[in-house]
């Protein structure tokens, strides 16, 4: 994740609103693989916007930190830092992991797994309404 950007400009108040909607469509939702798309979608919005949240507190904290571990002279504060961002950076995420960065990724980009969704239902309804043809044979 620390190679992903964020939105320093995302509108906080807009984005719950869309969570908000988002969850009442899962909430009337029945089946199954449409719940599993909504919940994506919300999921990933939810973890964007705390993502973009916290980005944007730590670029505006972190330098005064750092100003203030070099002002006083305390190099081993910034040691310290150093070791717990180290030890919080996961080389090998797992497949959970990896399923909530793609949702994340998603909402970044603007990607939403239930209108993938409702896309595949109006094709496979397509496909199967009208464009086969009935043939009969007759024997001679």
């Amino acid at each position: 994740m620390s190679s992903m950007k964020y939105d320093r400009q995302l509108n906080a108040p807009s984005m719950i609103q869309k969570i908000e909607a988002l969850e009442v469509k899962l909430n009337a939702a029945k089946d199954k693989e449409e719940r599993l798309a909504l919940e994506d979608d919300v999921t990933g919005k939810i973890l964007w916007l705390f993502w973009c949240g916290i980005c944007g507190e730590v670029d505006e904290l972190l330098p005064k930190v750092v100003d203030y571990i070099r002002r006083e002279g305390n190099k081993r504060g910034l040691a310290s830092m150093s070791c717990i961002v180290t030890s919080a950076i996961c080389r090998d995420p797992g497949d959970d992991q990896v399923h909530l960065q793609r949702v994340m990724f998603d909402a970044e980009t603007g990607t939403s797994q239930h209108h993938l969704w409702l896309a595949a239902q109006t094709a496979k309804q397509a496909k199967g309404s009208g464009t086969t043809r009935h043939t009969s044979t007759i024997d001679t």
